[in-house]
């Protein structure tokens, strides 16, 4: 591969990593919604209402998938990957005040979550590395 050709790839894998993280964060909404509706259990003793944040961080995850799929932001990319960070946390403290402490769909999210650091990550350093290049 020239250079030439490196040159004319290097968009669409931007592109391709942008559509990655916002196909994480689809998949990261859907997640939430499902528990919320109840659909997915995640505890054994959830009070009325209680899960609403959940409905709440799916909608928001939704307008997140919106943006990286159609913005080319690095403060977008890395302001969504530092807030990702305490809700790992939030989970893994929360988890353990209750019962079961963690389950498979939270643990799928927390997954997600760190997939979505990463290519966040890759699209920073790419963007990164191609400004270096122009100039």
């Amino acid at each position: 591969m020239t250079t030439a050709d490196h040159a004319t790839t290097a968009p669409d894998s931007t592109a391709t990593l942008q559509h990655a993280a916002a196909g994480i964060a689809t998949l990261i909404a859907v997640l939430y919604g499902l528990i919320w509706a109840g659909v997915l259990p995640v505890v054994t003793e959830a009070e009325p209402g209680e899960l609403g944040i959940l409905g709440f961080a799916g909608v928001v995850f939704l307008v997140l998938a919106a943006l990286l799929w159609r913005l080319k932001s690095r403060v977008l990319w890395v302001g969504t990957a530092v807030v990702q960070v305490p809700m790992i946390w939030m989970y893994v403290v929360i988890g353990a005040e209750r019962e079961p402490a963690f389950e498979i769909w939270g643990i799928s999210i927390r997954v997600a979550q760190v997939a979505l650091i990463g290519v966040l990550i890759a699209l920073v350093v790419r963007a990164t590395n191609q400004r270096r290049n122009r100039s």
